[in-house]
C-alpha cells in the first residue's frame, strides 16, 4: 500500500523540497498550501501532489488536513508575523501554531512519523542572555512535545537546518551589497566576527527533501525526538562570502557591526537576526545541549554526494540567473 506524506507549507522551499523527493521515492503527497492557484502549487499537482489547505491557527482544519497520513512534515516561520506583532509576539504566535500541528498529529490514528523544523535554543546554547525568539521559540515547542505529548514525541523528529545557500540572493540582510563609485566592489555588513564558525544547509531546495526521505527510511536512527541536524557545510562566516566572490567573480569585503548598528539599518528582522549571529558565535557547535539525542547526515546514511554544498548550489543560482 502506498504510504501518504502531508506536506505542510509545500509551495514553500522546504515543502517543496520535500514534496518533489517523496514524489519521487513514490509516497503519495497531500500538498498543503495557502493558494491552489499559484503557479508552485500547481507544478506539484502536475508532478503528481493532492492540494489541499490548513491554516496553522486552526487545529480542526489540520486534523482534516492530516487524516489517514502515515508521515507529516511541517515548519513556520516566525518572520511572516513579526512586522505586525513584534518578536515576542510572532515567536508566541509560532510556539503556538506548532503545538496545533502537534496536537492535530497526535490525533491522528495512522501517523508513523512527525518531522517538524525547529532549531536549537541561544540560551541552551550560549547561556543567559542569549535569548533568540525564533530560535528559543521554536526549541520551546519541541520541549513541549517531549513533555505532554508523549506518545506523539515517540513518531517525532525534529529537524534543523544551517543557513541557506539561497540567502546570498533572498534575504536582504545577508546579500551582499554593491558600495557605490567602488568599482564593482561589494560589502557584506554582518553583527559577528568574519571568522565566526557557521553551518551552511546548501541548497535547502534539494538538500531538504534528501533528508526528509532519510529520516522517515530510517526511524530506528531518527527515533524517538531526535534532532536531525541538515547541514552540508561547516566553515567561517567570511569563507562564505569567499566562496560567493569565487563563484560571482566579484570583489567583497567582510564587516563586521554591532548588534545596535545592524538593528538601525535592518529594523526588526536586522535586531531579529543579530541575536541569532551573536548567539551562534558565542557558541557555534548547536549540538552541545543536546548530545545523544542529534543525528547528522553520516548517520543517516547520506553520503556527502547526495548533498549540495554552497560553493555548488552558489555555482548553480549563477547559471540560473539568480545571482
Amino acid at each position: 500500500m502506498t504510504k501518504l506524506i502531508v506536506v505542510c507549507g509545500a509551495t514553500g522551499a522546504l515543502g517543496g523540497s520535500t514534496a518533489r523527493r517523496m514524489l519521487q521515492e513514490g509516497w503519495q503527497v497531500r500538498a498543503i498550501t495557502r493558494n491552489k492557484t499559484s503557479p508552485a502549487a500547481k507544478a506539484l499537482a502536475e508532478a503528481g501532489a493532492d492540494l489541499d489547505t490548513a491554516s496553522y491557527d486552526d487545529t480542526e482544519s489540520l486534523s482534516a488536513a492530516f487524516k489517514g497520513a502515515n508521515a507529516v512534515f511541517a515548519v513556520t516561520n516566525m518572520f511572516d508575523n513579526i512586522m505586525e506583532l513584534g518578536q515576542d509576539g510572532a515567536g508566541e504566535k509560532e510556539y503556538s501554531q506548532m503545538m496545533k500541528i502537534a496536537e492535530a498529529a497526535g490525533k491522528t490514528s495512522t501517523l508513523e512519523h512527525l518531522v517538524l523544523h525547529t532549531l536549537p535554543s541561544g540560551e541552551k546554547m550560549a547561556g543567559k542572555g542569549f535569548y533568540v525568539p525564533h530560535m528559543d521559540n521554536k526549541d520551546r515547542a519541541a520541549d513541549e512535545i517531549k513533555k505532554s505529548m508523549p506518545e506523539l514525541a515517540k513518531k517525532t523528529t525534529f529537524l534543523w537546518l544551517g543557513l541557506f545557500a539561497s540567502n546570498f540572493y533572498t534575504f536582504p540582510m545577508m546579500t551582499p551589497i554593491e558600495l557605490p563609485n567602488s568599482y564593482g566592489s561589494y560589502i557584506y555588513i554582518q553583527p559577528c566576527k568574519p571568522d565566526s564558525w557557521m553551518f551552511c544547509a546548501g541548497d535547502t531546495e534539494k538538500n531538504v527533501g534528501t533528508f526528509v526521505h532519510a529520516i522517515l527510511s530510517k526511524p530506528e536512527i531518527s527515533l524517538p525526538a531526535k534532532y536531525a541536524f541538515a547541514y552540508s557545510d561547516a566553515l567561517p562566516f567570511n569563507k562564505m562570502l569567499e566562496s560567493w566572490s569565487e563563484v560571482t567573480g566579484k570583489r567583497s569585503t567582510f564587516v563586521e557591526c554591532t548588534q545596535e548598528e545592524y538593528g538601525k539599518m535592518w529594523g526588526i528582522f536586522g535586531v531579529e537576526l543579530a541575536l541569532q549571529f551573536k548567539a551562534l558565535e558565542a557558541q557555534p557547535d548547536w549540538t552541545v545541549p543536546y548530545k545523544g539525542d542529534v543525528v547528522t547526515a553520516k548517520e543517516l546514511g547520506i553520503k556527502a554526494e547526495e548533498l549540495v554544498n554552497l560553493k555548488d548550489a552558489l555555482v548553480s543560482f549563477k547559471e540560473t540567473g539568480k545571482l
